[in-house]
């Protein structure tokens, strides 16, 4: 199987830190961010890796090719989205599945599980889920043609979430036109051929310096 790193974002929300590098080679742990998103491909068995880059992308394309040079590097001419970004990564697309995540992850996903539930489902695209809880901070009030019916206090909730991991068939993706578009878009377009895997493993997206902190943590519960 294919992967495909989405490297291209301008990562707001980081800097200061983002002013001087891209945020896939912001340091975590004494590696840069990207470093464990290839680890956790290689150990699942992913050789195919290609990293799509905008922002500061010579500066990325630089260090790839020394530190990871197995590695190709997909510039873009402009930012497009999660989805749309693939559009410039098209001419290294077959018609089978494909896996797409974000270049700053950090996560111990069983690849090979994720594809092969995939495969089973028999679809175009399948979103890579977990199970997150929300806590609400008020009382929820249940009302009947205005009397109260029931009060909730400080319910949780629970949901599944996108993990911006996906899974998709590339003769799907290879139709993505140079527009914007991101993943969530791109999956109501393809309803109902989208199927859900809800995983149990760790996942961290290093969107804020926050992330950083809770991206500290799961390093030390998993081995990538």
């Amino acid at each position: 199987m294919k992967a495909f790193l989405l490297a291209a974002g301008l990562g707001t929300r980081l800097r200061p830190l983002t002013y001087f590098a891209p945020k896939p080679l912001v340091a975590l742990g004494g590696k840069a961010i990207i470093d464990y998103a290839l680890g956790w491909l290689r150990a699942n068995g992913v050789r195919e890796i290609y990293v799509v880059g905008h922002y500061m992308q010579e500066v990325l394309r630089s260090y790839l090719r020394e530190r990871h040079p197995d590695v190709v590097f997909v510039p873009s001419r402009r930012l497009l989205g999660t989805a749309g970004q693939l559009y410039y990564a098209r001419d290294y697309m077959d018609d089978g599945p494909a896996l797409v995540a974000p270049g700053d992850v950090i996560t111990d996903l069983d690849v090979r599980a994720a594809a092969e539930f995939h495969a089973r489902s028999s679809v175009d695209l399948t979103v890579v889920g977990r199970e997150v809880e929300t806590a609400v901070r008020f009382g929820v009030l249940e009302t009947a043609e205005g009397r109260l019916a029931a009060w909730r206090e400080k319910p949780k909730f629970r949901h599944v979430v996108s993990t911006g991991i996906y899974v998709a068939e590339g003769s799907v993706l290879r139709k993505l036109e140079e527009r914007y578009l991101d993943f969530d878009e791109f999956a109501r377009s393809l309803i109902p051929r989208v199927a859900v895997y809800v995983s149990r493993a760790e996942f961290v997206d290093v969107g804020t310096l926050q992330d950083l902190a809770e991206a500290k943590r799961a390093l030390s519960v998993i081995n990538i």
